[in-house]
C-alpha cells in the first residue's frame, strides 16, 4: 500500500500520466478476507484522486461484442428488412409477445444488437451476470464466441441469435455455459433441453409440426437460459411464456407450433415445473 501510494502522489504530479484502476466486482475476484482488506485500503488511496468512470453499461455492450466478434460490413438492407419483419410480427401477435417490443425504443436496441436478439443478452447481463463466475463484458464475450463459431461452422441461416439459437448439443457451447452453474445440470440439459437423447429433440422427431422449426429444443433452450441462473433471495423464478415466445419465435414461423411444444413438454419433462405463466 506504500507503493501505491507512492504510485498515486506521482500520477498526481504528473501532466502526461493516467492510473487506471479496475476493480473486481465478484468476492471469487477479490480473494477472501486479505483480499477485502487490501481491497477496501486501495479505495481509500485511490479515492483522494479518483475520477470515476461508470462501469459499461449492457445497451453499450451490445457494441462492444459486435466490434469484436463480428467484420464492420454490414449488409444493411437486410439488416432493416430483418427488423422490419419482426416488428410486424411483434405488432401483429401483440398477446403473444411483451408488451413494448414492436414499439420505437425496443426496435432501435434491436438495431444496436443485430445480429444477436436483445432478449439474448438481457438474459446474459440480468441474469448470468449474478452469478459470482460470470463476468459482464468479458463472459459475454467468451460465451458469444464460442456460440457464434459454432453458428458459423453450421451454416446456420435463422434470422438472429436467440437465446433458443444456442446449440447446447455442441460440446464446446455446453461445456462454456455450464462451467457457471452447480454440478447437476449436465444431467438436467441432457434429459431435458439439448442432445439426441433429451426429450425434446425426441418430441421434435416424431411430431412433424414440431420438427419442422425444432420447436421444442429451441423453447427448452429459451427457458434454461431465462431460469437456469439463480442466486440467494431472487424472489420471482422462471421466465414467463411471453419472454420464452420472445426468446424464441422467428418471423414466418408458426406460432402455435412453438406453444403447442411449450404444453407437451410441461406434461413430460422431468424437470420442468410451471407456475401459472411462469
Amino acid at each position: 500500500m506504500t507503493f501505491v501510494q507512492s504510485l498515486t502522489e506521482a500520477v498526481k504530479r504528473s501532466s502526461d500520466s493516467m492510473l487506471l484502476v479496475s476493480i473486481p466486482e465478484s468476492d471469487i475476484e477479490i480473494g477472501g478476507e486479505g483480499g477485502k482488506a487490501s481491497l477496501d485500503i486501495l479505495a481509500k488511496t485511490i479515492g483522494r484522486i479518483e475520477s470515476v468512470w461508470k462501469p459499461v453499461t449492457a445497451t453499450g455492450s451490445f457494441e462492444i461484442v459486435r466490434r469484436r466478434l463480428f467484420s464492420s460490413e454490414m449488409d444493411y438492407a437486410a439488416r432493416d428488412a430483418v427488423l422490419s419483419a419482426f416488428r410486424e410480427m411483434y405488432s401483429g401477435n401483440s398477446s403473444e409477445f411483451p408488451s413494448g417490443v414492436a414499439e420505437g425504443d425496443y426496435q432501435r436496441r434491436m438495431k444496436e444488437a443485430y445480429p444477436i436478439h436483445p432478449e439474448l443478452f438481457a438474459r446474459l447481463y440480468e441474469d448470468w451476470s449474478t452469478l459470482d463466475r460470470f463476468q459482464r463484458t468479458r463472459g459475454v464475450l467468451r460465451f458469444m464466441a464460442t456460440v457464434i463459431h459454432r453458428l458459423w461452422q453450421d451454416n446456420d441461416q435463422s434470422l438472429m441469435i436467440m437465446p433458443s439459437s444456442i446449440p447446447l448439443w455442441a460440446a464446446t457451447v455446453r461445456n462454456e455455459m455450464l462451467r457457471y452453474l452447480p454440478e447437476n445440470w449436465p444431467a438436467i440439459v441432457d434429459a431435458d433441453i439439448d442432445g439426441e437423447d433429451s426429450k425434446p429433440y425426441q418430441l421434435d422427431k416424431s411430431i412433424p409440426t414440431l420438427g419442422q422449426y425444432t420447436a421444442s429444443r429451441r423453447v427448452a433452450r429459451s427457458i434454461f437460459v431465462g431460469s437456469a441462473p439463480s442466486v440467494a433471495g431472487q424472489a420471482v423464478r422462471g421466465v414467463e411464456e411471453v419472454r420464452i415466445r420472445l426468446a424464441t419465435v422467428q418471423p414466418g414461423e408458426q406460432l402455435a407450433a412453438f406453444n403447442d411444444a411449450l404444453r407437451r413438454m410441461s406434461n413430460q419433462l422431468t424437470y420442468l415445473y410451471t407456475d401459472g405463466s411462469r
